[in-house]
């Protein structure tokens, strides 16, 4: 870790963020040691990085959500692009763009959408390494522990000479470091592995002095981590030599299960949305971000102290658990949209039969039913239409036709009247 102070960061856009989350994780700390003193930084870690990650789920879920929407869209994208592959002149270039747009706009599909909680969730990551690896300036107990014993050790003689000597590849990596500095005694100070610290009392004759030895095992108390032989100082960096090691390991082991896992979900998606059942090649070449990035954490956790370490670990695994969760979430949201379309179009085709059964005025018949209706069988409607329409125009007639025939036989009656006469 190269280039670090004691000190709170000067960078504008992290240090509202890290101001924040060290007031979270100072409240942790202040509530965990009224019951425990062993270990109490590296639970505070732990509860820090579930609280912090579950305050960004919210992000996490959107994310995935776009991620989704734009995996089912996909397919419908490759063939429009597919369409103007070979047209390279701009009229073409801005119609392919308008048609891909288009298809944007009628899923409420926005591909800058995934980026956008990937852009607010970085200050607060680059944020959170900042508190981790700067914990005595941010929590205010261990802080005053680290001051006290570099001011004993600051009033002993020849203790510069002492850290120039002993601990020189500690001091190369304290930006602007002096001697006769409290802070950046403190700053050396929280570096210093079990082993170093050993080394520092025994040379500056500290054993003696109870304020410090006794400042010295609070602080050992609060900020190591594990048992026995495994026991490590959070503040340290791990070491290739030791078994502090299997810190780096194990974060590029999380590392590469979360991503395998959620890679593995991706092509499955992919797969099923895809017109050939296969994963693109778009797709395929992702996978080797897969392993990329485990090897490039291994080499980043190893020049960080163990606590962001630990903080990785726990991050990855969380990092599992949310993405069941919003996986969980979202699959419910797409079954319930897909009963709903279902729904839609059950109801659209009951209104369409509906439409086409009513009675057909040239035919007679019903139409919609179902059943393929033959030219005979249409003719044979027409035909009954035809004679049904003759008979009813025959009954409206008759009566008139009656009334002629009575006035005949008046008339020949009074014929007959006229000759008898």
């Amino acid at each position: 870790m190269n280039n670090m102070q004691l000190a709170a960061t000067k960078n504008w856009l992290l240090k509202p963020f890290a101001l924040l989350l060290a007031l979270i994780f100072n409240g942790l700390f202040i509530v965990l040691k009224q019951g425990m003193t062993e270990q109490v930084l590296a639970i505070d870690i732990i509860l820090f990085t579930f609280i912090v990650r579950a305050a960004m789920m919210p992000l996490m879920i959107k994310q995935q959500r776009s991620t989704r929407r734009m995996t089912l869209l996909q397919p419908q994208i490759d063939k429009i692009q597919a369409k103007y592959k070979n047209k390279t002149d701009p009229e073409s270039t801005q119609k392919m763009n308008a048609e891909i747009q288009k298809l944007y706009s009628d899923n409420k599909a926005n591909p800058m959408s995934g980026c956008l909680p990937l852009l607010i969730q970085m200050p607060i990551i680059f944020a959170l390494f900042e508190v981790l690896r700067n914990v005595p300036f941010y929590v205010n107990d261990i802080g005053a522990l680290f001051k006290t014993m570099a001011g004993i050790i600051m009033d002993q003689n020849g203790y510069a000479d002492v850290l120039s000597s002993n601990f020189a590849s500690i001091i190369k990596g304290v930006k602007n470091f002096d001697a006769a500095s409290v802070t950046s005694v403190m700053d050396v100070l929280q570096r210093l592995s079990r082993t170093q610290w050993a080394t520092l009392t025994e040379q500056l004759s500290l054993t003696g002095n109870s304020t410090f030895m006794q400042a010295y095992k609070l602080q050992e108390a609060y900020n190591t981590v594990g048992f026995g032989f495994l026991t490590f100082n959070l503040s340290e960096n791990p070491a290739l030599t030791n078994w502090s090691i299997l810190f780096p390991i194990l974060s590029a082991l999380s590392t590469f299960l979360q991503s395998f896992l959620t890679q593995r979900a991706n092509d499955k998606r992919q797969k099923l949305v895809s017109p050939d059942g296969k994963v693109p090649q778009q797709q395929a070449s992702m996978k080797m971000m897969t392993y990329i990035f485990p090897i490039m954490t291994f080499f980043f956790a190893i020049n960080m102290p163990i606590g962001i370490c630990v903080y990785w670990i726990v991050s990855n695994i969380f990092a599992l658990l949310a993405t069941w969760i919003a996986d969980s979430v979202i699959d419910r949201e797409e079954y319930r949209e897909a009963l709903k379309h279902r729904d839609e179009l059950i109801e659209k085709r009951k209104q369409q039969q509906e439409h086409l059964s009513a009675i057909d005025v040239k035919t007679g018949g019903r139409l919609g039913t179902g059943k393929t209706i033959s030219k005979s069988s249409l003719a044979g409607n027409k035909i009954a239409a035809m004679n049904e329409q003759l008979k009813k125009r025959t009954e409206s007639q008759a009566p008139a036709e009656t009334t002629s025939e009575e006035k005949k036989e008046e008339t020949d009656k009074d014929a007959v009247k006229e000759e008898t006469r």
